[in-house]
């Protein structure tokens, strides 16, 4: 199976405590990363100006799907907090207003492939997922939501998105501001989708298919010192897309979405995850354990509890 990425890429400037770094970012890109670690067919859909000095990191990527447009390249300024809560100085989309259903090669999709759409305005997001139904009504969709654009005015659209997908992403403020309540039991009752999966950070995932409810832990007490969280919840988005995409096991998901967020933050943007490749979920525990200097041979059911709750 094929994964397309469709949304934002970036160039960014994030403040933290431990100091500023002007680096590549944008949702669309740390999930491609991301995902790039396990599978080996991701592909990207998005618009960049010609000023876009990262080149070498799109290159990964088939071109086909990145048009090169003469407004100037989308970019951040982001401001972290000591409690990781982010302030956006600047945010200019620039060239990213360009990026529409037209720009998916309709080759990318099929029943064998997943169609990602990390964070773009609802409105422009339920554009792409008509003009996919229409032209390939097979094709996986995933969505991934963002608070910033959750607004009294969009929460209808939202919903309606939900609805529409395989996969609706969100976390749990989200899920609060899409429905107004406060209990994540009553937010997740309430939302319709086919497949919701609720990110909880470090606790893991609640994942709701069917009439079936899961609350999924995280892998947890492998990783060091935060060095930057930006992109830490696209990064997740990729890690459970590549996991499911491989083992069709939402837990062996939830894994590979917490260990890749977690090995994220522990350097400046998507650097920590940029060059690692593993043929398997299996093969990326292995990697964190090697890590952390436990070499015993150990199963992934050693650091989980599987099941649901």
């Amino acid at each position: 199976m094929r994964l397309v990425v469709m949304g934002h890429v970036s160039m960014d400037k994030v403040i933290t405590s431990k100091g500023e770094n002007r680096q590549p970012g944008g949702a669309a890109l740390y999930t491609a990363i991301a995902a790039k670690t396990l599978l080996r067919s991701v592909y990207l859909v998005t618009c960049i100006g010609r000023d876009y000095a990262y080149m070498d990191i799109l290159r990964r990527f088939d071109l086909k799907g990145i048009k090169v447009s003469s407004r100037p390249s989308t970019r951040f300024t982001i401001r972290y907090d000591k409690d990781w809560r982010a302030e956006y100085l600047e945010a200019k989309v620039g060239a990213g207003v360009y990026i529409k259903p037209s720009l998916i090669p309709e080759e990318w999709l099929s029943e064998k492939t997943v169609l990602h759409l990390a964070p773009m305005p609802p409105s422009r997001v339920l554009k792409v997922i008509e003009h996919v139904r229409e032209i390939a009504p097979e094709t996986v969709i995933s969505v991934n939501a963002w608070k910033g654009y959750i607004t009294k005015s969009s929460v209808s659209v939202f919903r309606e998105i939900a609805r529409q997908v395989d996969f609706f992403v969100l976390n749990e403020a989200e899920a609060y501001g899409l429905t107004g309540l406060r209990s994540l039991a009553r937010a997740v009752a309430k939302l319709r989708a086919r497949t919701l999966v609720v990110t909880l950070g470090e606790l893991g995932a609640v994942v709701k298919r069917d009439s079936e409810i899961m609350l999924i832990p995280a892998l947890t007490g492998f990783f060091g010192e935060t060095v930057d969280t930006t992109g830490a919840g696209d990064v997740w988005c990729g890690g459970f897309l590549a996991g499911y995409m491989l083992t069709g096991d939402f837990n062996k998901a939830v894994v590979s979405a917490s260990i890749l967020a977690g090995l994220k933050c522990l350097d400046w943007y998507f650097r920590a995850i940029s060059g690692l490749r593993f043929g398997s979920v299996d093969e990326l525990i292995k990697h964190v354990i090697a890590l952390r200097g436990d070499r015993r041979q150990r199963k992934l059911t050693d650091y989980m509890s599987w099941g649901g709750a």
